[in-house]
């Protein structure tokens, strides 16, 4: 679903509308607004971008057994150039559905076990990885229960000081050099921060020690089995922990909420933040994750604290949306935003992929799918 006639304007945020919109001013898409789908679509869009701040977007819909995709905006604050469906982000921590995915198939073919302690399935003997004798397990570890710190290294001097101009640097600085190797030598150091399953605290770095396990259980490197168990079989030739020198001209560029170009994500982000996608390869995915046929499937989306209607499964968040049972991940790196929605009971589900860091972007695209969602449920028939 593609418009390749764009609307002539001087950039990429604001500019007068040539074509029909449900807004006097539009940003530049190849939406040709011609079903309710694109009409649902453009009026969410085009709310998001009366922030300035915005760069681009692109939004994927799957709705009736088909893929529709969106985009908005600009690849690049330099210079106005549109992003297609082949345009590859970062998926930022929508990574980790990812990594609880594979997590998910490793538990239904008995691999890994929920509540385990989880040493046993690392490469070594982390003994400290206990409060008071209580172990860390993948069920604490996926729900961010497990008591480990946010990253390791610890970063926490580097949030403590709020500073979004400097982070990247600092973060990249901390992280360079540091890859496998040096986080296992790392992880003996890990002191716990709360008992396992008593206190939710983020990390990522919770989601690399998930990789580390599942790298032991099945023998091959994490990357191997993203590739080999989800993105091969699925035809996403573009997803994957590095960009290839092909690939490299359809990277968009991340900008943080001052307008500033951002670094990407560094090397060693992996399980925990590290995938780059395009939107077609996202509609593959969406697809997978509304198939409820498949085991997998099933029992990542189980809740595993709290209940279908406000808990967490694996990764992943649930709630509902009017009623309807809702499931959902975000991200952000440096300079680029992500959110996964889904609504399984409709078969139907969101990517939303932008590449800023403006205050309140994640929520925002949520807010997208949340509108589109209403909108098209309260029409019959589905475009």
């Amino acid at each position: 679903m593609r418009n390749t006639t764009w609307i002539g304007c001087a950039l990429m945020l604001a500019c007068t509308a040539t074509q029909s919109s449900t807004t006097a001013h539009s940003v530049r898409s190849d939406n040709p607004i011609h079903s309710a789908l694109d009409r649902a679509v453009d009026q969410a869009a085009q709310g998001y971008f009366r922030n300035s701040c915005h760069v681009g977007l692109s939004v994927v819909v799957r709705e009736g057994g088909s893929s529709y995709f969106y985009n908005y905006g600009s690849t690049s604050r330099s210079k106005p150039q549109l992003p297609t469906e082949h345009s590859i982000y970062e998926l930022a921590s929508v990574t980790k559905t990812f990594t609880a995915t594979l997590a998910a198939q490793a538990v239904s073919e008995k691999r890994l076990d929920l509540d385990s302690d989880f040493q046993a399935y690392l490469p070594d003997r982390y003994t400290n990885l206990t409060w008071q004798g209580k172990p860390i397990t993948l069920l604490t570890l996926l729900t961010h229960r497990s008591g480990m710190p946010r990253d390791i290294p610890d970063t926490d001097a580097i949030f403590a000081e709020n500073n979004p101009a400097t982070r990247p640097s600092h973060m990249l600085a901390l992280f360079q050099g540091f890859g496998r190797d040096q986080f296992l030598s790392a992880l003996h150091d890990v002191k716990l921060r709360s008992e396992p399953s008593t206190k939710e605290a983020y990390s990522n770095a919770g989601f690399l020690v998930i990789g580390l396990g599942l790298e032991q259980v099945y023998g091959k490197p994490f990357e191997t089995l993203v590739r080999e168990r989800i993105t091969q079989p699925l035809g996403m030739t573009s997803t994957g922990f590095a960009v290839t020198a092909v690939d490299r001209a359809k990277l968009v560029s991340g900008y943080d909420r001052v307008g500033r170009s951002m670094p990407y994500h560094p090397q060693n982000a992996g399980a925990a933040w590290g995938l780059y996608a395009s939107p077609q390869d996202m509609a593959n995915y969406l697809r997978l994750q509304l198939d409820t046929r498949d085991p997998a499937i099933r029992v990542s989306h189980q809740p595993l604290v709290g209940a279908a209607g406000d808990g967490e499964a694996m990764a992943w968040y649930l709630g509902q949306d009017n009623g309807q049972p809702m499931i959902w991940h975000g991200g952000g790196s440096f300079g680029m935003s992500s959110q996964m929605v889904l609504y399984p009971r409709q078969h139907q589900g969101f990517v939303l992929l932008a590449n800023d860091t403006c205050e309140g972007t994640e929520s925002a695209l949520k807010g997208i799918a949340q509108s589109i969602h209403r909108q098209i449920d309260s029409i019959a028939p589905s475009p």
